[in-house]
């Protein structure tokens, strides 16, 4: 079961990487506004951003910040699967494994109208990727003196 959900999710970052740029950016435009619906929501009754300006500002950290988020969850799930049969290195792995995939997933995107390759997105990816693994090591690890 653990390795069917990591698949699907590699095929969810597979998916949204497929997708031509206007579509891409019709996705984050949809994820922003919920964003800023959740900032006004905050602010009510405060000075804050319009629409068009919260967007100019924040739509790039927020395309940005999915990149990170969808490689955190890789990262957890690659973890999760490989802790399973391996005991030494799983960080380690894990995290090769998800860099793997960072690079991957950019360089499908060079084969996407309108895309690119990045190895900015790739660095942030693999941050991601990087910061889950680091997670679940650390709950882990505690949860093994737990028991």
């Amino acid at each position: 079961m653990k390795l069917l959900v990591l698949l699907l999710w590699m095929g969810l970052i597979f998916f949204f990487s497929a997708q031509p740029a206007p579509e891409s950016e019709e996705t984050s435009n949809l994820v922003a506004e919920i964003v800023y619906k959740i900032y006004s929501f905050i602010m009510a009754g405060g000075v804050h951003l319009t629409s068009g300006e919260f967007m100019a500002r924040y739509i790039q950290p927020i395309r940005k910040l999915a990149h990170f988020s969808e490689f955190m969850v890789l990262g957890i799930l690659i973890f999760i699967n490989i802790i399973e049969y391996r005991k030494r290195n799983v960080c380690l792995i894990s995290f090769m494994l998800g860099c793997l995939y960072a690079v991957s997933d950019e360089i499908h995107q060079l084969f996407v109208e309108n895309r690119y390759c990045s190895i900015y997105d790739m660095a942030i990816d693999s941050a991601g990727c990087l910061l889950g693994i680091i997670l679940c090591h650390l709950f882990y690890e505690r949860w093994k003196k737990a028991h």
